[in-house]
C-alpha cells in the first residue's frame, strides 16, 4: 500500500509539475483579464496546490516515518545529512508555492470584499510558513556552526527569506486595500512567486532526475537555487511598477512635486 501511495504522491508531483511549469508562462504572457489568461491561471492554480501538497506530504512521510518512505528498516540519523537538507527544502518550497498561490487567487476572489481576504486557511498557511523557515532556518545555521559545510547556506537563506516573507504578509493581511489596485498587485506577487518556486524546483530537483545529478557543479552550483528568484523578483519589481504608472498610483517623487508659487 504505501509503494502505492508513493508511487501517486510521486507521479503526480513530476507531471504537474512539468505541467505548472508551462503554464505558468502562458497568463504571464497574454492580456490580463482575458480568457486565455483567466483558464491558464486556473490550471495553473490547480497544479501549483497538487505540486505544493505532494511535496509537503512526501517530505513530512519521510522525515517522520522513513522506513515506510524508503521500503526498508531505517531510521532519520541514518539518512546522509545532506539528504535531508534536500528534503526540507523540498518542504519548505512546497509551504512557499502553497502561500503564494493561495495568495495570488484569493485577492482576486476577495478584490471586492477585501475585509474577507484574511481567511483562515490563509493564515494558517502564512503561520505554517513562519514555523517551517525557522526549523529550516535554525537547521542550516546548526549545520554550518558544525563545519558540516557551505552548501548549508542554502536553507538558512531560504528560511530567512520566508520568515520575512511571513511579516509581509501578516502586513498585508491587516491592511488589504491601501490602494484601489493593490490586490492586482499582489495578485502578481503571489503568482510570480509560486512561478520563482516551480522554477527553483525544477533546476534543482527536477534536473537531478533528469539528468542524473545536478545541473552545475562545483563553484557554480549554488547558481541552480538563486537564478529564479534572481531573475523574478527584480522583474516583478519593475512589473508592479509599471501597472502602479498605468493605474495612476505610483507615489510622485519629492522632486515631480509641483512646485508652490509664493
Amino acid at each position: 500500500m504505501a509503494d502505492i501511495i508513493h508511487s501517486v504522491l510521486r507521479a503526480s508531483h513530476i507531471y504537474l509539475g512539468f505541467v505548472g511549469l508551462a503554464m505558468f508562462w502562458v497568463p504571464a504572457l497574454t492580456r490580463k483579464g482575458g480568457r486565455v489568461h483567466v483558464v491558464a491561471g486556473k490550471v495553473f492554480a490547480v497544479c501549483a496546490y497538487t505540486v505544493a501538497l505532494t511535496a509537503l506530504g512526501s517530505s513530512a512521510w519521510v522525515l517522520i516515518h522513513p522506513s515506510s518512505w524508503v521500503g526498508e528498516p531505517v531510521v532519520l540519523s541514518e539518512i546522509p545529512i545532506d539528504q535531508i537538507m534536500f528534503i526540507s527544502i523540498l518542504g519548505l518550497l512546497g509551504i512557499f508555492l502553497l502561500n503564494s498561490i493561495e495568495n495570488g487567487v484569493r485577492v482576486v476572489r476577495t478584490r471586492r470584499q477585501p475585509e474577507t481576504l484574511a481567511g483562515p486557511r490563509l493564515r494558517a498557511f502564512n503561520w505554517t510558513q513562519a514555523a517551517a523557515s525557522v526549523a529550516v532556518l535554525l537547521f542550516g545555521v546548526y549545520n554550518i556552526a558544525v563545519g558540516n559545510g557551505p552548501m548549508f547556506a542554502i536553507p538558512t537563506a531560504l528560511g530567512l527569506v520566508g520568515f520575512l516573507g511571513f511579516f509581509e504578509t501578516r502586513k498585508f493581511l491587516a491592511n488589504p486595500r491601501p490602494t484601489p489596485m493593490a490586490w492586482w498587485y499582489r495578485h502578481m506577487d503571489g503568482m510570480v512567486g509560486a512561478g520563482v518556486a516551480f522554477h527553483t524546483a525544477f533546476f534543482v530537483f527536477g534536473a537531478r532526475n533528469i539528468f542524473g545529478g545536478a545541473i552545475i557543479e562545483g563553484t557554480w552550483s549554488f547558481l541552480p537555487w538563486v537564478l529564479p528568484a534572481t531573475i523574478g523578483l527584480p522583474a516583478l519589481h519593475f512589473w508592479t511598477r509599471y501597472y502602479k504608472r498605468k493605474f495612476g498610483e505610483l507615489p510622485e517623487k519629492v522632486g515631480d512635486a509641483p512646485a508652490v508659487r509664493t
